[in-house]
């Protein structure tokens, strides 16, 4: 039976191990750190391993290859929308970079866009400013949010958001080794490493929309990250974004974000390559932008290793997922053009088809 599309529920064995682009040697370095949830190119990646092995069929695919999982010189059309995390029945989020945190409360803030004044003296490039105009003392909110908190979000319906903590998720556990020679099996002196492990609580899972693939096993198990780590899946009913699909824009002011689910890999660094670095004017399929402003995390290292070619891949500054583009519409486009453009679009200039730069759109109020 074909399938084209389907989403899947992605369930541990047991902990899990996702390594930084950080360099790591045994004797030189004895920590190494992890990253939670795992890049798309690491699900993508693995997913595609699973289903070359599940057709049986290496030398195919080193000398012809497969319409849908590529061969080992090109990808193929398979794509991905993910990874998402999910906690019972609730999608998470990583919170958007123009909310705060209150240290006094367990809530999170929207910061207002202004003006940049006329008195300030920057090489700050954008028209406006993200500021946080009350007296409390706030800070960067790296914790989750819920679908239902997302959309509110996004609606502009609200400024004041509740926010999910990263240990109802998952936990992290410390994990000692040491490496040993392959002859004697005896302990190398000096190679005594700790790495940490991801274990997710009993209602948290990992959640993959795959499509543009042929024959995919509707559940299945492969492995995940280091260590090898293995994880089941399942194929799920309807569409866990549902509630995204569906929604209005407003437009009144001339001005939307877009918020990043997953980390983008754009060609300029932090800019998206169809934007002039002097003007911060652009055009994307036909529609004339303008950024005025953003909230952008630290860059993020994303590379891993070719297993066809032996060698690692291409290391990229990636955008980090949270982060928000503030834009101004500089033509006639309508909330619709804008919504089928950007909305539940990867927009990552580089390995979109991975994963990178999840695009939901939003209001500025």
């Amino acid at each position: 039976m074909q399938r084209n599309e389907m989403w899947i529920k992605i369930v541990p064995n047991d902990n899990l191990f996702f390594r930084t682009g950080r360099p790591f040697g045994m004797g030189s370095e004895t920590w190494t750190d992890s990253i939670f949830p795992p890049y798309p190119s690491t699900i993508y990646g693995a997913l595609r391993t699973y289903l070359l092995f599940n057709r049986g069929s290496l030398k195919k695919f080193k000398e012809e290859g497969y319409e849908d999982i590529g061969s080992s010189k090109n990808k193929g059309n398979m794509k991905i929308i993910g990874p998402l995390l999910a906690l019972r029945e609730a999608i998470l989020f990583p919170a958007p970079l123009d909310l705060v945190k209150k240290k006094e409360n367990e809530k999170l803030v929207l910061l207002s866009k202004i003006s940049r004044p006329k008195i300030f003296f920057s090489d700050y490039p954008h028209d406006n400013l993200l500021m946080f105009k009350g007296d409390n003392q706030v800070e960067e909110a790296n914790v989750f949010i819920d679908d239902l908190t997302l959309k509110d979000y996004l609606e502009g319906k609200k400024k004041e958001f509740f926010y999910i903590k990263k240990s109802k998720l998952y936990l992290i556990e410390p994990k000692i080794g040491i490496a040993r020679e392959r002859l004697t099996l005896t302990s190398k002196e000096g190679h005594l490493y700790r790495i940490p492990m991801i274990r997710l609580s009993r209602e948290s899972f990992i959640l993959v929309r795959v499509s543009k693939v042929l024959n995919m096993p509707e559940k299945g198990v492969f492995n995940l990250g280091g260590e090898g780590k293995t994880v089941y899946y399942e194929k799920l009913e309807g569409n866990p974004l549902e509630i995204f699909v569906n929604g209005t824009l407003n437009l009144t002011n001339r001005v939307f974000k877009i918020y990043l689910a997953t980390p983008a890999i754009f060609e300029k660094g932090w800019l998206p390559n169809w934007i002039d670095e002097n003007s911060l004017e652009g055009n994307f399929n036909g529609i004339e932008l303008k950024l005025i402003c953003c909230a952008i995390g630290k860059y993020v290292r994303i590379g891993g290793w070719d297993l066809a070619k032996k060698e690692p891949k291409p290391m990229y500054k990636a955008v980090p997922a949270g982060s928000v583009y503030y834009f101004e519409v500089l033509d006639n486009t309508t909330e619709e053009e804008i919504r089928n453009t950007f909305h539940l679009k990867n927009i990552s200039d580089i390995n979109p088809e991975e994963g990178f730069g999840l695009s939901l759109v939003g209001d500025v109020p």
